[in-house]
């Protein structure tokens, strides 16, 4: 090895390293995403179930606040035979508090 060349793969592994670290964020953000969005699916078909029973909105938004992400907005509207629940909740991109995405999980049950 030349004199010279001593310190070249630890120049090029720091000028990869911010790559690297930006694809793990990303991809730890999107499984996030995906396990946020199954809570709020989950919320809102608990929430469903809750109001097709016949139980009060009090009662299945409680079954949603439990199930769903801190900061969950719920929105419940009904039809003629069936009820409609939403479940939105704020996804932050980790170290960048400000940027993000909502999420939303939805869930529709045939009143009993």
């Amino acid at each position: 090895m030349v004199s010279r060349e001593r310190g070249m793969v630890t120049a090029e592994t720091m000028m990869v390293a911010p790559f690297v670290v930006a694809v793990a964020v990303a991809g730890i953000w999107l499984v996030s995403l995906g396990v946020t969005h199954a809570r709020a699916t989950d919320a809102a078909r608990e929430a469903a179930r809750s109001l097709a029973r016949g139980d009060s909105q009090e009662v299945a938004e409680r079954h949603a606040t439990d199930a769903a992400a801190r900061g969950s907005r719920i929105e419940i509207s009904r039809q003629h035979d069936a009820v409609e629940v939403t479940v939105s909740t704020p996804a932050r991109l980790p170290l960048f508090g400000g940027v993000g995405t909502t999420v939303s999980g939805r869930a529709v049950a045939s009143l009993e």
